[in-house]
C-alpha cells in the first residue's frame, strides 16, 4: 500500500542501480587471510582476548566488549592469530572453514534475557551504517515504551542494493528476525518501509507476509526519494510521527532496523552464527562483474575489488557507502568490516571532483531541499564562524549529514563537511567539560575517603586506649568526645558527597538522555558505601561511649 504522510524537502539524484541488482546474491571466495579492526561498531573499541598463534574458529571469540556501548568481536575464518594490536587482530586462514556455533534457541519460547544475552555473545550492530550493538538498542523498552517496529528498507542512497537482494533472497527470515525483535521491544505492530523502485524484494515481500506471525506486519510501498531512509524522515512517512529535536525513535514508541541486522538476528538466534559476514554492494564503473556478495568480515577491500574485476587504469576513487554519505577510501589495503555496506570503484567521469567553491548566492536552494527542516545557509555561516552557541541554537545536531544541501549548491559550498567539523569541534568540548567534571568529583570523593580513613583510625586507637584503662577522668571522657566529633565530621562530610553526586547525575541525565552515566552512576554507589560505612563507624562509637558510662 502508499502513503499521503510526507517529510520536507529531499533530492532526486540519479539512482545508478541497475548494474548491481541484476545479479543474484552471492558468496565472495574465502579469504585468505583477515584483518579484523576493534571499532567495528559504535561505543568503545573491543579488547583483544586472543594472543599470536592461537587457533581460532569461524566464530570464535577474539575481542570482547568494553563498556555498556560496545560489541564482540568474532573470527570470520578459521586459522592462526597472527597480528594483535591495539587496533586490530590479523588471522592467516588454513582454508578448512571450520565452525564454532552458539547452541540454537527457539526464540518463540525461550525468555528474553536469554535473547538478549545471545544477541550480545553474538556481535550484532546496526548494519545500515550507524553500527549501534543491537542487544543494546533492544533494551530501549527499560525506558521507552515501543509500539511500533520499523523495518527500514527504503536503502535511498544511490547505488547501494545490499537490502534489496537481502530482501529478494531471504524475506521469510528478515521478517522471522522482525518477530524476534518484536518480542524483545514489546512492539504490537511491524511496518515495513520500502521504495518503489525494489519491485522484486516488494513482490518477495509480500509472498513473505502470509506466513509471518505472530506480530501483524504491514508493507507500505513509498515513492522513491532521497533521504526517505533517514529514520526521522521514515517515520514520518510511513506512521505521520515527529522524532522530538535531539530526540530518539524511541520517544515516539518506534524502533528501527535494517533488513541486514535482523537477518543477523535470526542467524544468531536460530543458528548460533555469530555476525562474521555481511552483505556488500560491489558496483562502480570500474569494475567488471558488479553485483551483491556475501563478504567475510576483515577481507581486503583490494582482494574484493580485484575478484569482481576491477580496472586498475580506469580507477579513479572508491568510494565505502554510497555517494551522498559515503568516504573516499585514502587506501585499497582496508579491511571489509561490519559498517560496510557498498564499495562503488568509480570512473573519474562517472563521479568527477567538485568544482571550486563559489562565495555563497544565498539562493536558498539548500533550505528548500533539507529533509529536516533546517536552515543549511546559517549554518554554514555559523560553523565557519565557529560560533557554538548559535549553531546548537539552529539545531546543528539534527542534521542527518544526507548531503541534499550540498547536492543543490550552485555554489559548490562543502556544507556537509563544515557541519561535520562543526559538530565533531562541540563533541569534543563536551567530552573535555566532562572529564573536568569527572576529575572534579574523584577529588571531592578522594577528599571524603581520606576523612573518612582518619576518622575510622582515629576510633581504633581510642578503642585500643580504652581497653588498656577505663576512662576515671575529664581528660579521658573529653578524648572520647573528640572521637565522635571526628566520626561526626566524616558522616557529614560522605552524605554531602552522596547528595553532591546525585545531584550530579540528575543535571547530565537531564542536559544529554544520550550520555553515558557509568561513571557518574559508580561514583554515586561509592559514595553511598562510603556514607554507610560512616553510619556505622559512628553508630559503633555512641554504642561503646554509652556502655563505659553506665559501667
Amino acid at each position: 500500500m502508499s502513503n499521503a504522510f510526507d517529510f520536507p524537502g529531499g533530492i532526486y539524484p540519479p539512482e545508478r542501480k541497475q548494474r548491481s541488482n541484476q545479479s543474484a546474491l552471492i558468496e565472495a571466495p574465502l579469504p585468505r587471510w583477515v584483518t579484523l579492526p576493534l571499532q567495528q561498531h559504535s561505543g568503545q573499541a573491543a579488547t583483544p582476548c586472543v594472543v599470536v598463534g592461537d587457533a581460532v574458529k569461524v566464530g570464535s571469540v577474539i575481542a570482547k566488549r568494553e563498556g555498556m556501548i560496545s560489541s564482540n568481536l568474532h573470527a570470520s575464518i578459521s586459522g592462526t592469530v597472527s597480528e594483535v594490536s591495539a587496533t586490530q587482530i590479523c588471522i592467516d586462514g588454513d582454508g578448512q572453514d571450520e565452525w564454532l556455533r552458539l547452541p540454537p534457541l527457539a526464540w518463540r519460547h525461550v525468555e528474553p534475557d536469554a535473547l538478549l544475552e545471545r544477541l550480545n555473545e553474538s556481535g550484532i550492530v546496526g548494519l545500515g551504517g550507524a553500527g549501534f550493538p543491537t542487544h543494546i538498542k533492544a533494551r530501549v523498552v527499560e525506558r521507552h515504551a515501543i509500539n511500533t517496529l520499523v523495518i527500514n528498507a527504503a536503502e535511498c542512497e544511490p547505488y547501494i542494493t545490499a537490502d534489496d537482494l537481502t530482501l529478494r533472497h531471504h524475506a521469510n527470515e528478515v521478517l522471522e528476525g522482525a518477530q524476534i525483535i518484536a518480542k524483545l521491544c514489546g512492539a504490537q505492530h511491524i511496518v515495513i518501509g520500502i521504495e518503489d523502485n525494489k519491485p522484486e524484494a516488494i513482490g518477495a515481500l509480500k509472498q513473505a507476509l502470509t506466513n509471518s506471525q505472530p506480530i501483524p506486519v504491514a508493507l507500505t510501498v513509498i515513492a522513491t526519494r532521497y533521504p526517505s531512509g533517514g529514520e526521522r524522515q521514515l517515520i514520518k512517512k510511513l506512521l505521520d510521527l515527529n522524532v522530538p529535536s535531539d530526540g530518539l525513535p524511541a520517544d515516539v514508541g518506534v524502533l528501527c532496523h535494517n533488513p541486514g541486522t535482523l537477518l543477523a538476528v535470526l542467524h544468531a538466534v536460530r543458528n548460533g552464527q555469530p555476525l562474521v559476514s555481511r552483505v556488500v554492494t560491489l558496483t562502480g564503473e570500474a569494475i567488471t562483474q558488479p553485483g551483491n556478495r556475501w563478504v567475510r568480515l576483515g577481507t581486503s577491500v583490494r582482494e574484493l575489488l580485484e575478484q569482481a574485476g576491477l580496472n586498475t587504469p580506469e580507477l579513479h576513487q572508491v568510494i565505502q557507502g554510497g555517494p551522498m554519505m559515503g568516504t573516499p577510501l585514502l587506501t585499497l589495503d582496508t579491511p571489509v568490516t561490519k559498517l560496510t555496506n557498498c564499495l562503488i570503484a568509480a570512473t573519474l567521469e562517472e563521479l568527477p571532483p567538485p568544482p571550486a567553491e563559489s562565495p555563497c548566492i544565498r539562493c536558498g536552494e539548500c533550505e528548500s531541499v533539507c529533509p529536516v527542516a533546517l536552515l543549511p545557509q546559517q549554518l554554514h555561516w555559523y560553523a565557519r564562524a565557529q560560533d557554538d552557541a548559535k549553531l546548537e541554537r539552529y539545531h546543528l545536531f539534527d542534521c542527518i549529514e544526507c548531503g541534499a544541501c550540498s547536492y543543490v549548491c550552485p555554489s559548490h559550498i562543502p556544507l556537509v563537511v563544515d557541519y561535520r567539523e562543526a559538530k565533531s569541534r562541540i563533541r569534543l568540548q563536551r567530552i573535555e567539560a566532562v572529564k573536568a567534571e569527572h576529575a572534579k568529583h574523584r577529588f571531592e570523593f578522594r577528599q571524603a575517603r581520606l576523612a573518612r580513613e582518619e576518622a575510622e583510625k582515629q576510633a581504633r586507637k581510642q578503642a585500643r586506649q580504652a581497653q588498656q584503662r577505663r576512662p576515671t577522668n575529664t581528660a579521658a571522657a573529653s578524648g572520647e568526645k573528640v572521637d565522635l566529633r571526628g566520626l561526626r565530621i566524616a558522616h557529614a562530610a560522605a552524605k554531602a558527597s552522596v547528595k553532591k553526586a546525585e545531584k550530579t547525575l540528575e543535571r547530565v541525565a537531564q542536559e544529554d538522555p544520550k550520555q553515558s552515566l557509568d561513571d557518574l552512576e559508580m561514583q554515586l554507589a561509592t559514595a553511598q558505601e562510603n556514607l554507610k560505612a560512616a553510619e556505622l563507624q559512628l553508630a559503633q562509637a555512641r554504642e561503646q561511649q554509652s556502655s563505659e558510662e553506665s559501667s
